[in-house]
C-alpha cells in the first residue's frame, strides 16, 4: 500500500510576483553582492595601501606598475559596490556606453606599448635672437588602429587612472633620450640641443624614479643636463616636501627642471626661489589671450630668480614681437613649427628652417 507524502507536492506553475516583490527580492539580492564585495576587499585595499606607502620596502619598476594596476582594479571594485548600493537595478545597467568604450580604450591602450601604436612627435624650442633651433619638447601619441589618433587630453588621464602613466613616463623619457642622442651625433651644436618630456605628478612621486631616470641615463649617452623635464605647479601642491625632496634628488643626476603653464595653478611664489628649478614656461592662454602684463611679470621674476622662460603657443608675428619686445627670448608654437616626426624635426635642424620676424 503506498504512503502519502508528507510534503505536500511541489508546484510546477511558475510562482507570480509582482512589481514590489521583484524589487524586494533585488533588492535583497544587491545587498547581499554589495557585502560580499565589500568584505574582501576592504582588506585588499589595506593590503595593497601598505605597499603603495613601501612599508614592505621598495618594489621594482614591474612590481610597482602591477601594483597601481592592482589598486586601480581595487577602486573600480569599490565604485561597483557604490553604485550597487544605491542602484538596486544596477545589474540591468551597469555600465553605459560611455563607460563601455572607456573600458575598451583602457584594454586597447594596455596593448599599446607592445602593437608599437605610440610615438612622439617633436616641437622646436627657439631663440628668436639667432633664429636658431635650441631644443625639443617631446609629446606622446596614440594612434589607435581602428579609432585614428586618440587625443593626449583622453589617454593621458587614462594612463594615469589605470597606472600605466609610469609606463608611459619612462617609455617617452627613454625614447627622447634616444632621439636626442642621435641628433647630437648627427648635429653637434654648441651648446648641445636639448629634450624637454613631460612628467606628471604622479610619476614625480613614483618611489623608484630616481633610479628609474640614471638607469636610462647611464643606458643612453647624452649629457644629463641637456634632458629637461617639465612639471606642472601642481606637482608642488599635494605633497610639496616630498616633490622638492625628488626634485633635488633627480637635479643631483644634472637634469634640468622647467615649470610648464606657470601662473595657470598655484603658484608658491614664497617658495619659488628654494625649488631647483632651471626655468618658468609662460602659458599659451596668456600669449593667446594677449595677457602681456601677467607675461611681463613673469620675465620679471624670472630675470630676479636667475630663471629662463620660455613662451608657449606663440602662433603668429604678433605675438612674437610683443613677446620680444618684453625681453622673452626663447619660445615655441606653430608660428615656428606644429609637433612633427623625427624625420621632419630632422630636417628642420639641418635647414634651419624657422621663419622670423624683422
Amino acid at each position: 500500500m503506498s504512503k502519502t507524502s508528507e510534503n505536500p507536492p511541489v508546484s510546477l506553475q511558475p510562482e507570480y510576483l509582482s512589481d514590489a516583490m521583484i524589487t524586494e527580492r533585488l533588492t535583497d539580492l544587491t545587498s547581499l553582492v554589495s557585502h560580499e564585495l565589500r568584505t574582501p576587499l576592504t582588506s585588499i585595499q589595506g593590503v595593497l595601501g601598505l605597499l603603495h606607502k613601501g612599508y614592505f620596502g621598495s618594489l621594482s619598476e614591474d612590481g610597482q606598475r602591477l601594483l597601481d594596476i592592482a589598486i586601480h582594479n581595487a577602486n573600480r571594485l569599490s565604485r561597483l559596490a557604490d553604485a550597487i548600493d544605491h542602484e538596486p537595478a544596477v545589474s540591468m545597467t551597469l555600465l553605459s556606453d560611455a563607460e563601455i568604450e572607456r573600458l575598451q580604450l583602457e584594454n586597447d591602450f594596455h596593448s599599446a606599448f607592445t602593437h608599437e601604436e605610440l610615438q612622439l612627435v617633436y616641437q622646436p624650442i627657439v631663440s628668436v635672437e639667432t633664429n636658431r633651433i635650441l631644443g625639443f619638447e617631446a609629446l606622446s601619441r596614440w594612434h589607435h588602429p581602428h579609432k585614428g589618433l586618440i587625443s593626449p587630453a583622453i589617454f593621458i588621464p587614462l594612463a594615469e587612472q589605470t597606472g600605466l602613466i609610469h609606463q608611459l613616463g619612462l617609455w617617452s623619457i627613454e625614447q627622447a633620450c634616444q632621439q636626442l642622442y642621435q641628433w647630437q651625433q648627427q648635429f653637434p651644436s654648441e651648446p648641445a640641443l636639448t629634450m624637454s618630456v613631460n612628467l606628471s605628478t604622479i610619476q614625480l612621486l613614483q618611489p623608484n624614479l630616481v633610479d628609474q631616470l640614471q638607469n636610462i641615463l647611464n643606458k643612453i649617452d647624452i649629457a644629463p643636463h641637456t634632458l629637461r623635464l617639465e612639471i606642472t605647479e601642481s606637482a608642488l601642491i599635494e605633497n610639496p616636501e616630498q616633490a622638492i625632496a625628488i626634485l633635488s634628488e633627480l637635479k643631483a643626476l644634472g637634469v634640468q627642471f622647467y615649470i610648464d603653464d606657470f601662473g595657470t595653478g598655484y603658484s608658491a611664489l614664497g617658495r619659488l626661489k628654494d625649488l631647483p628649478i632651471d626655468a618658468l614656461k609662460i602659458d599659451r592662454s596668456f600669449v593667446s589671450g594677449k595677457k602681456w602684463d601677467i607675461s611681463e611679470t613673469i620675465l620679471m621674476l624670472a630675470n630676479k630668480l636667475g630663471l629662463d622662460v620660455i613662451a608657449e603657443g606663440v602662433e603668429t608675428p604678433e605675438e612674437l614681437v610683443s613677446l620680444r619686445a618684453l625681453g622673452c627670448k626663447q619660445m615655441q608654437g606653430y608660428f615656428f613649427s606644429k609637433p612633427v616626426d623625427h624625420q621632419t624635426a630632422s630636417h628642420l635642424i639641418a635647414t634651419a628652417a624657422m621663419p622670423k620676424v624683422a
